[in-house]
C-alpha cells in the first residue's frame, strides 16, 4: 500500500491486485495498462515470476518491474523483466523508475 500511495501521490493511476491470480483477472479485462510492478513472493497459484511469464506471453509490449528481497537480479532480467528493483527500496526511488519507464513509452 505504501508503494501504491507513493505512485498515486506522483499522479499515477494505480490498480492493485492482492496476488497474481487477481492480477490475471484484472489484466484480462478491457482495461489497458502501461506498466506492472510485481513482487516475486505473493500468495496464490502463481508467484511474481509466473505472472511475469504470463505477461510476456500474452502482453509482450507491457513492461514489468519485478521487486524482491530474495531473487538474484539476473534471474528476473533473464526471465524477461525490464527492471529488477531490490528490496528494501525507498518508495521515491520506485516512483522515479516508474515515471522514467512511462516517459519512455511516450
Amino acid at each position: 500500500m505504501i508503494v501504491s500511495d507513493g505512485l498515486r501521490d506522483a499522479g499515477c493511476h494505480v490498480v492493485e491486485a492482492f496476488n497474481a491470480d487477481e492480477a490475471l483477472k484484472v489484466l484480462q479485462t478491457s482495461v489497458s495498462f502501461d506498466l506492472i510492478v510485481s513482487d516475486v513472493r505473493m500468495p496464490g497459484s502463481l508467484d511474481g515470476i509466473g505472472l511475469l511469464m504470463f505477461v510476456i506471453e500474452n502482453f509482450p509490449a507491457l513492461p514489468i518491474k519485478i521487486t524482491s528481497g530474495h531473487l538474484d537480479p539476473a534471474q528476473a532480467i533473464s526471465k524477461g523483466a525490464n527492471e529488477y528493483v531490490p528490496k528494501p527500496f525507498p518508495v521515491k526511488w520506485l516512483v522515479k523508475a516508474v515515471q522514467d519507464e512511462l516517459a519512455k513509452a511516450l
